[in-house]
């Protein structure tokens, strides 16, 4: 049996047993690939294929990336790999690895840089004590500061992870594959999720609001957790659980005294794994210079700019940027805009220019009111133009819409859906605008549906006029151009109030008709992902993340006064609905349980058990008698209230759990979408599913409602957009 690898930490080197390279380079390569004389293979995984390879005209040893041509498959996703490349390339930087070439053979795409002898983060902190624990603070600084480096370029990586940090013989170590983990989120995933366990990602990332440098930042906090504790600070045995804890659920204590460490490095950690952006460093100089001083190599502020110059640099980078955008050049718009970000993270005129920069470089076409259902070599021939920053609001690809024509009713769609299926609907229009969205609600009086989108506002939107009509905005929103992104949305009864539960623990409470903010301060201690008024709505049930459910009094909220009830429960609340006509409410949680109790007094009636997952959505049927549950075991089912058991269980096509259901009119009916791109039509009265409605793939389906008479479905697009189906008459 092989010896363990010899830790050298006086000689302040690394050593380990060369036999895993060797095995590795044993793999027969292609013999050329260009110019460039394959070697030997050194991995391979989702993105492509490296080997190690040698440049004749240079005589010097590369590492030669191949892209997986799947990656590749349209041009849009081509030209913004080359964009990323090409900036990578310009960063010339110690911690930094170094692009020599991008270039193309036939049709395969490769990156050309330095070969780096040694091995990656993720094989050298195995076993546990192979690094000092001062060697690990070492390491971390050096990622710190060359992400800081290239964040001041304008370049972001998106896939920080161990496997992407190369440690060399003399403990130094290279940034590897900057800006390929964009590759993945277009063309691989539907949700803008990198490909493989997600352990490494921002609860920014995951939720779709805006992302920036402090997304790596995150990641280096995990990293640094890991190095410390020989864990990940969030894991699961399902993806699913792992987002969740990621987004909801804090980090493990960091134990100091254990490592030997001064206490302030638990602090350094829970402020690079702040859930908000905000609450994290500035920037990654700043958390670098942290460690430094953790170290005693430096003062705690030997990477921190003097606020005039960094105000002067700001200013620098958004007036060039301004001038690219200007003149055309988005490229270098984004690129400057990138720079100006990093110094300035919460700067509105920056974050707006940038959206509009990235809408020009990644939309390229109009959004359009019907799919496009050419072949795919067809759509590349048609010319298309890049459109101008603005809200969209299309009512009819071909002119006004024709004169309307009676619609068969409800009863005779949900008839004839079970001898034609999906035939019954047709695709009536597309429309909407970015930001993405979140979670939508419909209002129960009018055909206007609200979206919470991901900068923090909330835009209703007319469904039979297919324009918005209003945009809602905190306080915080109309003073920075942006907010925490809103989880929950719920109306009254009468519609005549909204009220949206956020990520940062507050609750607001809208005028529904004035499109004002009434000035009520609730909140919780953690985020918000469940609101529901009562049926008579007097009253406001919100649960918490903290482990808590609160009833406000919303007349007493109307006079300005935060009055409510409080019931603590035994662990985050996910879901709450009310039922018994307004008399209790039940509570879902992340520990799989349902709580019915008392709404006036919080006493505990009914435990209720089945899901196997964590429960992430509630509804109650229109009798008013029983309850469908959905959670991330990817099961719909429905209890009966008051016998309080399970009476039916569907297994779901769908391929991430629920975000949204509804029942048609006479509840035997049901429509669901679970962020895919699919809805799915339900008979529950023969449990079986009888169509589909089907976007396009990339499409990402997160909410939905039914209007008019209920015989037309609204659905709620992750990008912004809005689609519409109607009856096929």
């Amino acid at each position: 049996m092989a010896k363990p690898a010899k830790r050298l930490h006086d000689a302040g080197r690394l050593s380990w047993p060369r036999r895993s390279l060797a095995e590795t380079e044993s793999r027969l390569a292609p013999q050329t690939i260009g110019k460039f004389e394959i070697v030997a293979e050194l991995g391979r995984g989702a993105m492509g294929t490296v080997y190690r390879a040698r440049d004749p005209m240079l005589d010097r040893q590369v590492a030669l990336k191949i892209i997986a041509p799947g990656l590749l498959s349209n041009q849009e996703t081509l030209e913004r790999f080359q964009r990323e490349a090409r900036a990578a390339a310009r960063l010339q930087h110690p911690n930094i690895v170094t692009i020599y070439e991008l270039g193309q053979f036939e049709k395969t795409h490769y990156i050309a840089m330095e070969l780096l002898e040694g091995m990656d983060l993720a094989q050298a902190m195995t076993p546990a004590d192979r690094l000092a624990v001062h060697d690990k603070l070492r390491i971390v600084v050096d990622v710190c500061e060359g992400l800081d480096f290239a964040h001041k370029r304008g370049v972001f990586h998106r896939d920080v992870k161990p496997a992407n940090v190369r440690v060399l013989t003399d403990l130094s170590i290279k940034l590897v594959d900057f800006g390929i983990a964009r590759l993945e989120d277009s063309t691989m995933t539907q949700t803008g999720l990198v490909l493989g366990t997600p352990s490494y990602i921002a609860p920014e990332v995951l939720t779709g609001a805006r992302v920036d440098h402090r997304a790596d930042m995150w990641a280096v906090g995990v990293v640094l957790y890991e190095l410390l504790t020989g864990g990940r600070p969030f894991e699961s045995p399902t993806i699913a659980g792992l987002v969740y804890r990621i987004v909801h659920q804090p980090p493990p204590l960091l134990d100091a005294e254990k490592l030997g460490l001064s206490p302030s490095i638990s602090a350094i950690v829970d402020r690079a794994l702040s859930k908000n952006p905000a609450g994290r460093y500035r920037d990654l100089g700043e958390m670098g210079a942290a460690i430094k001083e953790l170290l005693g190599a430096g003062g705690p502020d030997s990477a921190r700019l003097a606020p005039a110059v960094r105000e002067a640099s700001y200013q620098r980078n958004l007036g060039e940027a301004q001038r690219h955008f200007q003149q055309g050049d988005l490229e270098g718009a984004q690129g400057a805009a990138r720079r100006a970000l990093a110094l300035e993270p919460g700067r509105t005129e920056v974050l707006t220019l940038l959206h509009h920069i990235e809408e020009r470089l990644h939309e390229a076409t109009t959004i359009v009111t019907r799919r496009d259902t050419k072949p795919a070599a067809a759509r590349a021939q048609t010319p298309v133009t890049a459109r101008a920053p603005q809200p969209t609001s299309v009512r009819s690809a071909t002119g006004p819409p024709p004169p309307a024509q009676p619609e068969p009713s409800t009863s005779q769609i949900l008839t004839e859906l079970r001898l034609r299926g999906a035939a019954v609907f047709r695709e009536l229009a597309t429309f909407g605008e970015p930001p993405g969205t979140q979670a939508a609600a419909l209002s129960p009086r009018s055909d206007l549906l609200t979206v919470s989108s991901t900068d923090g506002a909330l835009r209703v939107w007319d469904l039979s006029g297919r324009t918005r009509v209003l945009t809602l905005r905190t306080d915080m929103h109309e003073r920075t151009g942006h907010d925490a992104l809103g989880l929950s949305l719920a109306y009254s009864t009468d519609g005549k109030l909204l009220a949206s539960g956020h990520v940062d623990g507050n609750v607001h409470l809208w005028d529904a008709e004035r499109g004002s903010e009434l000035k009520v301060k609730w909140r919780h201690e953690a985020m918000v992902p469940a609101l529901a008024f009562s049926p008579d709505g007097r009253f406001l049930a919100s649960g918490g993340l903290d482990s808590n459910l609160k009833i406000w009094d919303v007349q007493a909220a109307l006079g300005g006064e935060a009055r409510r009830e409080l019931h603590r429960q035994p662990a985050g609340v996910t879901a709450v609905c009310w039922a018994a006509q307004g008399q209790a409410v039940v509570t879902a949680h992340g520990n799989r349980v349902l709580r019915l109790q008392e709404a006036k007094t919080g006493r505990l009636v009914a435990t209720l058990r089945g899901p196997e997952a964590t429960i992430n959505l509630l509804a109650l049927h229109p009798d008013g008698k029983r309850l469908a549950v959905a959670s991330h075991d990817r099961s719909l089912r429905f209890f009966d209230l008051t016998s309080r058991q399970q009476v039916l269980q569907l297994a779901l096509p769908h391929r991430r759990p629920l975000s949204a259901l509804v029942f048609f009119p006479g509840g035997e009916h049901v429509a669901t979408v679970a962020q895919d791109n699919a809805v799915q039509l339900w008979d529950l009265s023969a449990s079986t599913p009888l169509a589909a409605l089907w976007g396009q793939q990339d499409d990402v389906f997160v909410g939905l409602a039914l209007f008019r008479e209920g015989d037309h479905l609204a659905v709620a697009l992750a990008d912004g957009r809005i689609r519409l189906w109607g009856p096929a008459t």
